[in-house]
């Protein structure tokens, strides 16, 4: 438990890293701040199915051939997280691609400095803080599943490259809405702090019973891959700029990739 929230905490504080640009710029191009976008798509989408659902699957096939129970404690929990992460996105007012209903758009960042443009920069933080509570889930079910902690660590680093690419994605618009670069680094910072306790809860979990750990590696997977396909891939396309938003999901995946089978 110690080492998954060290490591938790450390992921998180990883937010803040993204903040540091806006020291020196106000704002960054549309076609890089895309490109981050799609690494960081790459990155979860890879964790998510190399890591996280790839060791929920591991036990699915026993001596005895195909184990239908634990196949579907596995899609049971890929369900509920995908439920989860659908009733997330319906209730928890945020920023979404292209301005959908009950969402705000992004393309008000570059003229609006208002009030009213302010509360929704840290509307933008507010839901992002939310999102991490599944990443520290997927964290510390990773270091409950064993193998010297390998998938653990996997997602430790994804995950922190993953946080790095959001804080410049929560950092934009709150120095765009006048926020000074120090308050802005202690925000974005601040809101990796719901990492730690999401790891917290994804241990306890899986360590609870050996039958929970699929189901909970299979919940944090399917979180992950709604919330990147259903955001995080559309927002990162919809500006003109696919080519560029596709290479870095291609890298962010073949990083993970390669990142895995270091450890391994």
């Amino acid at each position: 438990m110690l080492q998954a929230l060290i490591a938790a905490g450390l992921t998180g504080l990883a937010t803040g890293l993204g903040a540091f640009p806006f020291f020196f710029l106000r704002r960054l191009p549309r076609r890089a701040y895309d490109g981050i976008l799609g690494l960081g798509a790459g990155l979860m989408l890879a964790a998510a199915t190399l890591g996280l659902l790839a060791e929920a699957l591991e036990g699915v096939q026993g001596p005895a051939g195909l184990d239908g129970v634990q196949l579907g404690k596995v899609v049971l929990g890929f369900l509920l997280g995908v439920v989860v992460a659908a009733l997330m996105d319906r209730f928890i007012p945020h920023r979404h691609a292209g301005g959908h209903h009950g969402h705000i758009g992004l393309e008000g960042h570059h003229h609006n400095e208002t009030n009213g443009e302010l509360r929704r920069s840290y509307a933008i933080v507010g839901a992002l803080s939310i999102h991490r509570i599944p990443e520290g889930l997927a964290i510390g079910a990773g270091f409950a599943s064993g193998h010297g902690s390998r998938l653990g660590w996997l997602l430790v680093i994804s995950v922190g490259i993953q946080n790095i690419c959001e804080g410049v994605v929560m950092g934009a618009p709150l120095r765009l809405s006048g926020v000074s670069p120090w308050r802005g680094l202690l925000v974005v910072a601040a809101s990796g702090l719901a990492v730690p306790l999401g790891a917290v809860l994804g241990n306890a979990l899986s360590a609870s019973a050996a039958a929970t750990l699929p189901i909970v590696l299979a919940l944090a997977g399917g979180i992950l891959i709604y919330v990147t396909s259903n955001e995080v891939i559309p927002e990162s396309h919809s500006h003109g700029h696919e080519g560029t938003a596709s290479a870095g999901v291609v890298l962010g995946f073949l990083l993970t990739m390669v990142v895995g089978a270091v450890l391994r």
